[in-house]
């Protein structure tokens, strides 16, 4: 347990965050804001007064506070309750396991929008048990709306 924790926390050298999906999903959201917002906006928006702190979190040099979740979130257009489950597992690495039984299912505005209203529609909120025939399916089909070969993952 102490040595799968220590492989999964293994960082560059005053990095210690940078390969976690937190720092990750912060770059890729920041640089798609390039040209609409600066980084030192983002900063003031969620109560700094210098951008440095973005780019610690970007580079993953410093974990994202619990408390800042809500109005990062908020800064970057992106669904509060998603940004705070990748703090989650950025604040306790090695721990995805606990947090996803504590979270369980839960959905992300953007995903209840697209895949569960739908779903429940089309099924009529019948709550239908899953099939390995819909599971390839959709497998399928959200590959090809992502653009994904068969053979990558997603």
């Amino acid at each position: 347990m102490a040595l799968e924790l220590a492989e999964k926390t293994k960082s560059k050298a005053g990095m210690p965050y940078a390969e976690t999906p937190m720092a990750q999903y912060l770059t890729k959201q920041i640089d798609a804001l390039s040209g609409i917002k600066t980084q030192r906006e983002i900063a003031a928006e969620i109560g700094y007064d210098k951008p440095n702190m973005i780019s610690m979190f970007k580079r993953g040099e410093a974990k994202v506070p619990l408390h800042k979740i809500p109005a990062l979130a908020k800064a970057l257009h992106v669904d509060p309750a998603h940004l705070f489950r990748l703090a989650m597992e950025q604040q306790w690495p090695g721990m995805k396991a606990v947090v996803d039984e504590i979270f369980k299912n839960i959905a992300s505005d953007n995903e209840t929008e697209t895949l569960l209203k739908p779903w429940r529609e089309i099924t009529k909120e019948r709550d239908p048990s899953p099939t390995s025939q819909m599971a390839n399916i959709l497998a399928r089909a959200f590959r090809e709306i992502l653009g994904v070969a068969p053979s990558e993952k997603v």
